[in-house]
Parts: C-alpha cells; structure tokens; sequence
C-alpha cells in the first residue's frame, strides 16, 4: 500500500469504533431517531430531539458507537445507542439492561469496545459511563448539541488509481433469519488477455445491515461463484489479500509493485461475515470488490507468511492464562533485499496478541506488525516498511486463550488455531523451491507457557 492509501486506511479504520461486537443480545426497547441518508434508506446516527441523556455520555456515544448502534443498526450491531430508552431496554439474556452492557464491554481487556485498533475511551469516559449507570442511568432533561459522525468514507478514498474491474457473486445472497451469525464464500476467477497488475482493492459493501466484515484470499484453484456457507476460518492454501471492516477504505500498493494475474488466471476466494442478532426477514447482500488494474509495473507483490504451522495449545491454561508460540527465522541470502510493506496478523477464534519483529545484528527491532489485542473479526492490514538483509532474524509471537476446555492445534477449521502474519512484499520470489508458507514451515519455534 502507498503511504498515501494507508494514511488513509490508518484514519478510516477508527469509524470501526462500535461495530465489532457480534453479540446476539438486540434489546427489547425502541429507540429515538438521527440523520443521514445511504442508498439502503436512512440511517439515523443522532436523536432526533433530546435524547433523554445527559450531554457528556450522549457525546460519548457519538464519538465512539453510533457509526454502528445507528437505527437501524449497521454492520451487525445488535442495537441502537441513541437514546434514554435504547440504553434502559433490557437484554435478551436477562439480568442487564444495555447501559450496563455497555460498561462490561467498554471494560473488558480481551475483547474490548471500540475494538482495536481504535482507541478505547480513556478512563475519563469510562468514569462518565459508570457513573450516570451506577446512579441508575437517570432521564436528562438536558439538550445536547450533538454533531452527527460524518458517513461512511467511499471505498475508493485514498486510492490514486480508479477500479476499471469489478469482482461479483453470481447471484445475491439471503441470509436466513435464525442464522445470527453466518459465514458465506464466493469465488471469482480473474483472467486478462495481456500481462496485468492489480494495484488496488475497493470493497463495495451493499447490505450494511447485515455485513461484519469481509475477507478476501487468492487460492490455488477456482471455488465456486455462487455464495454458500463456509467455514469461518480458510483453507491452509489460501492467502490473504485484503481484509475489510466499517469505516475502511481501498487499499492500494506502492507505485512501483503489483499483483501479477496469472496467465491461466488468478482465483479468488471472498468470505462474508454476516451478523444479523435482531433476525430480520429477507436481507440480502450482493457485496462487490473493485479492482484497479494496470500495465505491469516494475515488480511483482506476492505475499508469505511468517509464524508457524506446527503447535498445540494446552486445554489447562498457563499461568496467566496466556500461551505463546516464539518462532524466529534467519534470513538466508536468496531473501535478502526484500522490502515488506504490509502485515495482516491473522490467528483464529481463542488468538490474542501477536508481534512480529525483524532485529538487525546490533540494531533495535523492527516492528513488522504487531496486535496486542488481537480480534478475528477485525482483521485488517498494518502499514510496515523494512528490506531484510541476509542474517536478519525475523520473529513471530503469537498468543492465545484457550478456553475450550480441550487442546487446540494447528488447522484450517475454526476450532483449530493459526499462527500466521500474512506480508505483502516484492519483488516476488520465483525459485520453483519457493513457496508463500516456507518462512511458517522452517521457522525455529518455542512455547512459553
């Protein structure tokens, strides 16, 4: 990704704020009303009125929730955060009312709201929340001057290039109203009839209701271009290209790199996250992913992955409930002069931090990406930049929480774990010995308990 695009990758993703909790609890409560107009009809974000609030929690709402805890609800949020009575509903599960919730989740380290990389609301507006709740979420009489959140940003922000080709299912997909949460795959094949760089990715999401995020690989082999359900994790063959959640924007690679399409074609594999906790009735979805193409540029992006593929989890967690997987590899002279350019941790459901370095002899490390609270459904990629030199040692740390009760290995289902940071690099290696999972599948690995 150019500087440019992932500057503005880096500021979109904040709008992701609210909107990775995929929690089945929807209120029973109404809601009050708000703004702003998408092509799927009105989204309110603000009150419509007084909002029955006091102006401090009510501005809190605004700047870190209600891009998502919209009405209706975007993006798989369960409900609205708009007003007095959104926050007194009860919850599904009984015992809490949604004011209460939101301080739980506000509140907890492992799967924080706003999710990462969004910045948490600091103890100040923690402070705020917990106290107009503990004194039992008191109707305001006040009136606020709210400033509705800007929409969405258009996927194509960002991008110096403009999407001349366009990715599609063959067909629309309905989500059942009692699936909740779902998974759906889709495949494409992209073809061109002289040599061709994809240099950019705008996703066009068209059901905002219903999508939680959207994930795309490039696989070995066609898969089928109708959308069915599919496992939430991906096949062990299939690597990562572009990762999606609300509020980001196209991706874009530096000026002088692009993917090459195959001569026989390149596949493509999509994987919808769909969330629909309130089971609403007939929603559809006919996401799309634009692609920018050009003549080739001067080298070839592919992308590798570091980690590990080899591990078990233990059932009993560690002290600390934490267990780390530390694999590092020495950079051979066949990869040296490599520039990595972008990182995509990816682990599965129980992953919880991962850091990736590259340390010089007699120099600091180099951060190749790093989640410190890592979330499955907020995968995305970091802006990196290093070129390795032969001796490097690169390492990667993956940590997990396993709460299943059961050992988890290395697999490609969602019980099964990975310990993966996908990286975009060039030029492409083309050694027919060469393969994007060898630094995984050499890499020198302990377990720390």
């Amino acid at each position: 990704m150019s500087l440019r695009a992932f500057a503005a990758f880096a500021a979109a993703v904040i709008v992701a704020a609210a909107c990775g909790g995929t929690s089945a609890e929807a209120p029973a409560g109404p809601s009050q009303a708000g703004v702003i107009d998408l092509d799927g009809g009105p989204i309110q974000t603000t009150p419509d009125g007084p909002s029955g609030l006091p102006c401090d929690v009510d501005a809190i709402l605004t700047t870190h929730c209600r891009k998502c805890h919209a009405r209706p609800p975007q993006y798989g949020a369960p409900m609205p955060l708009l007003g007095w009575d959104d926050l007194q509903a009860p919850t599904p599960s009984g015992g809490k009312k949604v004011h209460e919730m939101v301080l739980s989740k506000v509140a907890n380290d492992d799967a924080p709201m706003p999710p990462a990389p969004n910045a948490r609301l600091s103890e100040a507006e923690k402070k705020t929340l917990s106290d107009w709740s503990a004194a039992g979420a008191p109707r305001s009489a006040e009136s606020c001057a709210t400033t509705p959140p800007p929409p969405p940003p258009d996927p194509v922000t960002g991008l110096s290039c403009t999407p001349n080709k366009t990715l599609a299912p063959a067909a629309p997909y309905e989500m059942p109203e009692s699936a909740g949460d779902q998974y759906v795959c889709w495949g494409v094949d992209v073809t061109a009839d002289t040599p061709t760089h994809i240099v950019g990715f705008a996703p066009r999401i068209d059901n905002t209701t219903i999508t939680h995020h959207v994930v795309m690989y490039e696989a070995p082999s066609s898969y089928p271009s109708t959308p069915q359900p599919c496992d939430a994790s991906a096949a062990v063959t299939w690597r990562m290209v572009l990762g999606w959640a609300p509020g980001i924007s196209g991706v874009e690679l530096p000026p002088e790199a692009g993917f090459p399409i195959a001569p026989a074609g390149t596949h493509y594999v999509v994987q919808m996250h769909y969330s629909n906790p309130q089971r609403l009735k007939g929603e559809k979805d006919s996401t799309k992913i634009e692609v920018c193409t050009a003549p080739p540029r001067q080298h070839e992006a592919d992308v590798l992955a570091f980690g590990s593929q080899s591990f078990t989890i233990p059932a009993a967690p560690p002290p600390g409930g934490v267990f780390t997987r530390e694999c590092s590899i020495t950079v051979p002279s066949f990869f040296a002069g490599i520039h990595l350019f972008a990182a995509m941790p990816h682990m599965h459901k129980i992953g919880h931090a991962m850091t990736t370095t590259l340390t010089r002899q007699g120099g600091a490390p180099i951060d190749l990406g790093t989640m410190t609270s890592y979330d499955f459904n907020a995968q995305r990629w970091l802006p990196i930049d290093a070129v390795t030199q032969s001796g490097d040692v690169i390492r990667t740390d993956c940590s997990w929480k396993n709460t299943t009760g059961a050992p988890v290995k290395f697999g490609e289902k969602t019980a099964d774990e990975m310990c993966y940071s996908f990286t975009m690099y060039y030029p492409r290696i083309a050694s027919t010995l060469w393969s994007w999972g060898l630094p995984a599948q050499t890499a020198s690995c302990v377990s720390r308990p």
